[in-house]
Parts: C-alpha cells; structure tokens; sequence
C-alpha cells in the first residue's frame, strides 16, 4: 500500500496574524475513516484571538480565505463573521456537534462541525468553563468558579450546575459517574489536590479523592480513571513534581502511582500516550497491564520543543502533538506515524494549539455556493411567529420593538451567527431572497436549522416567484410537499391567547382540542410574543402528526424522512430542497423556473414538560450549486 504525506507548511511570521507560506501541491494523507481534523488554538490571554482550523486530508490543506487582504486559516470566523473568543481551552465532539469552552470569554460554542458554524453560545459570566465531558446525552463542562455545568444536548442549555473543589481544571465520565481534578491553580502556594466524584444520577458530589497536588488532566480507558497531577514548579530543576495516578472507579480509591513526569496525556484502544515538561519524550503507557510499553515513542530525533496538546488514534496507529513553539507566535500540529516517525508538520495555523478532533466532513466541501457559506436572506417581509420558550429571546424583544423592528432583527440573525424561532404551530416567517434561485437538476436550496437524531421540529416550506415584477411577496404561493404531503398532513386553524403574566402557560385551540405551551424554569421570559397588540393570535397552515414520544425515559422527537425544514440536520439530504417538489392547491406540479420568496411554517403542535413544546428555529437559506 503506497503511503502517503505531505510536503511541510513553511511559516512567516507577520503581524498579529502570521500567514502560513504553503509549498506547492500537498499530498494527500491517509487516514481511517477521517476525512479531516479540527484543531483549537488557544492564543494569548486576553487578546480575544483563539482560533479554529479545518485541515483537510484529502487536499493536505488547511481551509484557508482572504480576511483584510490576508490569508486566514480560522474556520470559525470565516463561518461566522466573529472570533471565537479568548482562551479556547478545549473542545469535544459528542454526537453531531461540536462542543467548545473558552475560558476567558466564560462562553461555551456549540458549533455544527461539517461548516464550522456556531449553532449557539451559552454565555456563563464568570464561570470560566475550562474542560468538558460527554455522557447519556449530556455534555458536561467543569469551570474554574468551583462548579461543573450539565448542558442537555437536545435544547442546547446548561440545566443544572454541581459545586465541586476549587478552580476544576479537568473532567471524564466514567462507571456512571463524573470525576473532576480540582486543581486549586490560582492559590500557586497552596493548590488543591482532590478529584470530585459527582453522581450522575442526583449530579450532587457524593465524594472527593485524595490525590498528588495540583491536578489537571483526566481521561479513563473505560475501566479506570487516570489524573495527573501537576505538583508545585520547582525552579531549581525547571520542572514540575508531577504524578499520573489510576483511581480505581469501582472503589473510588487510588489504586497506583506512576513515577515519572508527566503533563499531559491522551488515551485510546487501551494505550495512553504521555507527554512530561519540557524534553518532548512521549511515553506509551498499556493501560490494562500498567507497563510502559515504549519510554521514548519519538524515534527519528524529531524534536518537539513544547507540548501543548496529544492527540492518538489507534485506528490508524498515529499520534499527533500539539507544540505551542514559544507560546506567543503561531505553533505547529506534527504528526507521527505507529512507527514514531514524522510524516508532516503543519505550521502557522495558530497560537498555542491545544485540542484535536477528528470528523468526516468539513468546510471544505464543495456543496455550497459562495466561499464565506452566506445566507440569500435579502429581506424579512413578516415575522409572525406564535408562542414558545425562544420567543422573545430569539431574536431578542425590547421595549420599542414592533412588526418592522421585529423582522429587521430576523434578518440580520439569518445573516449573522444569529437563530429564529418561529414558535409552537402556525408560527411563520416570509422571507425575500437576495436572487432568484434557479429550479436546476437536483436540489435547489438548503434550509438550516437546529435539528439532530431525535430533535426534528418539522415546518412546512412555501415558495413563490415574482411574476408580477413588484419585488413582494404578493404572488401565488406553492406548498413544497414534502414526504407526509400526501399520507397525512391537513389544515387546520389554532388559536393563542395571551396569558395574565409573562410567567405563565400560554392557552390555544383548535376547532376539536385545546392545551397549552407550558412555561418551564429554563426560560423565565415571556412566552407570548411582547410586541403583538391582540389579546389572541390565529394561525392557519398545514398539520402534520405529531412526532413527539417517549422512549425509554426520554422525550424524542423522530423526522419525518424529507421535505421540511428544522427537520433534518443541516448539511444533510433531508435539510436541502427541489423546487419541483412546489405544488399548487389540488396536488399537481406547480412547474416553476426560479422562486425569489420563501415562507416556512411551524408544522406540530406537541409539548412536554422536559423539552417543552415543538417550534422550529431557523439560521440560514443556501443556495446550491
């Protein structure tokens, strides 16, 4: 099998953002089943310059596009025309998402990893989330207040926080539980040196384990649980006392201590691959056994001059390490084939490069017209949408705010880093298109949403043409019908009524039932939307079945197979649409060369008291190739 690399990126420093020299045609890489890799660069503190790059093997390139006349290879800002914030300190991917805590900016990115595009940020003032976690659908972020948040995965929250040691700088699950190093960092004379167990169940700490002083990292191997533990610098011998302990997760006790430097680690296929401070020796370490299999992995004299981050992927046998250089001008990602040899060195994508995840899909694909991935959103003629918890906070409702103010709103969050909610069924949004969008072979348009595996809220998409040539949205609309077009949707009119205070339920009713938009604890604002004058809202549209069920203790909410938007998720067949799929009132093909409007309606009426009722958000229309 021919093996494959990749001609060395040279750097040139310039600036505050060092622009990589790339030599001409770079190989293609070989991997196992990756098509790319994200990596996280932390930058400097306080300079509000972390980063993110896409590199993409099948090119050996980053993905790179022009800023202020300069090359830039942050991913993040080129999909969301804003920086990622100050001091990324680590990312995970769990499920379809992307997860990132940036410490300084006290924010956590969800952010959809197939175009780099921020899905939400969860702002926590103060918290400085620091390292996170994934488990049961859940993900979990331990921050340097002493807590550790819980984000529900589905809502994209945090739903609950637990109080641990002081100033936690490191988190697993592992055995039903979580364990956090509590590493006590900003008392440099005095650290902790405590792991939290926090119960899964009650997440309530249920116990703290001694360990070795100052620890940080932890990781498990699926049986146990391995924290290393900083110790105090010395300046003497320019290194730290550092310790790597196995906790036994059965016992919750610390069952052995390994004697050697140790900083950071990273474990996969039942080997952990350790870094110390300072040499860049790499040590591989059989978890099952407790041997050191290899006490210097490296083995072609390649020097890394500081480790910042590791990387391995037992699938392929390769292991990447983060060098952060002299921690102030751009590093490098080197990677390492089973054998310990370099096979490439990538330089100057970022500061202080930090994480490494590995994904299928990118910003590279070709997919999309426009290389910054912008919205056709040209112009919101209405926004209607009926209540629910993300109305009045998405977009955001002040006093003043009215129809037009409204609508101006949702337009600059389609074509921003911005979402909409359109609210619980019958809630719509008109929408006029940049240009015409052309009926080609093939899908014609994407509507992004929000959905994931068991998180549709379906709506159903209407489209018209200009044919009059008055640039409104006055002409004959056409229904896209998508898969329950014919099986089971109906018409149906419901009926909102604005409760007596902003924290209460909100009533409707249709022509046989009645209910309510239940107003939950996670949302305190609300719910009806603040600038519409009626006491009640009336909507009429297109009724599709209710999705919603539960299923082995969890509210899930199932897609229907195509043809409707917030549905399926984005990037996906099931989020893109053909316009010969318009039709007019009786059934038959509408035939249409272009469309230049769009409206998409709330299709579901369903609600429960955990996830709350069913509203479609919406945060981009692409036009495809």
């Amino acid at each position: 099998m021919r093996k494959y690399g990749i001609i060395p990126l040279l750097i040139l420093l310039s600036g505050c953002d060092p622009e990589p020299v790339l030599l001409p045609d770079p190989a293609p890489v070989q991997e196992s089943g990756h098509s790319g890799m994200l990596i996280l660069c932390e930058g400097l503190f306080n300079q509000n310059n972390s980063t993110m790059s896409w590199f993409d093997f099948s090119t050996g390139r980053p993905e790179s596009w022009s800023r202020n006349g300069a090359t830039s290879y942050d991913c993040f800002e080129k999909a969301n025309g804003r920086r990622l914030g100050d001091t990324a300190c680590g990312m995970i991917l769990y499920g379809s998402r992307l997860y990132i805590a940036v410490s300084e900016s006290g924010t956590v990115e969800i952010v959809d990893p197939a175009d780099c595009r921020s899905l939400t940020q969860i702002s926590m003032p103060g918290a400085q989330p620091r390292a996170l976690a994934a488990y049961g659908g859940s993900v979990y972020v331990c921050c340097f207040d002493g807590t550790v948040a819980r984000i529900d995965t589905l809502e994209m929250k945090v739903t609950g926080t637990a109080s641990v040691g002081r100033n936690p700088d490191g988190i697993c699950a592992a055995g039903g539980k979580l364990y956090v190093s509590n590493s006590g960092g900003l008392d440099f004379s005095r650290p902790d040196s405590t792991v939290s167990v926090i119960s899964l169940d009650t997440f309530t700490e249920t116990a703290r384990i001694a360990v070795h002083p100052n620890p940080g990292r932890i990781c498990t191997d699926g049986t146990g649980v391995y924290v290393i533990s900083r110790g105090l610098f010395d300046y003497s011998s320019n290194s730290y006392d550092s310790r790597l302990q196995r906790i036994d997760t059965g016992t919750d006790r610390i069952v052995e201590t390994y004697d050697f430097p140790v900083l950071n680690m990273d474990i996969d296929g039942g080997r952990a691959w350790l870094y110390g401070y300072g040499d860049g020796r790499i040590r591989v370490l059989e978890t099952a056994t407790g041997l050191i299999l290899d006490d210097c992995f490296i083995k072609d004299g390649t020097q890394v001059e500081c480790p910042y981050g590791i990387k391995a992927d037992a699938a392929s046998g390769k292991v990447y390490i983060c060098d952060a250089a002299d921690y102030v001008t751009p590093g490098s990602v080197l990677c390492f084939n089973a054998d310990g040899r370099l096979e490439y060195r990538l330089q100057g994508i970022g500061i202080n490069p930090n994480s490494i995840v590995f994904h299928d899909g990118g910003v590279s694909a070709q997919e999309r017209r426009g290389s910054t991935q912008e919205g056709l959103a040209d112009r919101v003629f209405e926004y209607r949408p009926a209540p629910g918890q993300f109305v009045n906070t998405m977009p955001l409702f002040e006093e003043g705010d009215n129809d037009s103010t409204m609508a101006a709103k949702c337009l600059a969050a389609l074509n921003g880093n911005g979402m909409v909610t359109l609210g619980g069924y019958g809630g719509y949004i008109t929408i006029g298109l940049g240009h015409a969008i052309a009926n080609r072979e093939g899908f014609d348009f994407e509507i992004d949403g929000n959905a994931l595996k068991g998180s549709a809220e379906p709506a159903v998409v209407w489209v018209s043409a200009d044919v009059n040539g008055n640039a409104l949205p006055d002409d004959c609309w056409y229904q896209i019908a998508g898969s329950e077009y014919a099986r089971s949707a109906q018409d149906c009119s419901i009926s909102y009524f604005r409760p007596q205070s902003d924290d209460a339920s909100v009533p409707w009713a249709t022509a046989d039932s009645s209910g309510m938009i239940p107003h939950n604890s996670f949302h305190a604002q609300a719910y009806y939307p603040k600038w519409y004058d009626s006491e009640s809202v009336t909507f009429t549209g297109t009724l599709l079945p209710c999705n919603m069920a539960l299923e082995n203790g969890s509210w899930v909410m199932q897609a229907y197979e195509w043809g409707y938007a917030d549905n399926l998720p984005n990037g996906s067949d099931g989020s893109r649409f053909d316009i010969d799929w318009a039709v007019r009132d009786d059934g038959t093909a509408a035939g249409l060369d272009s469309i230049n409007f769009i409206r998409i309606q709330s299709a579901v009426i369903g609600s429960n008291a955990v996830t709350g009722e069913i509203s479609a958000e919406l945060t981009r229309i692409l036009e495809l190739e």
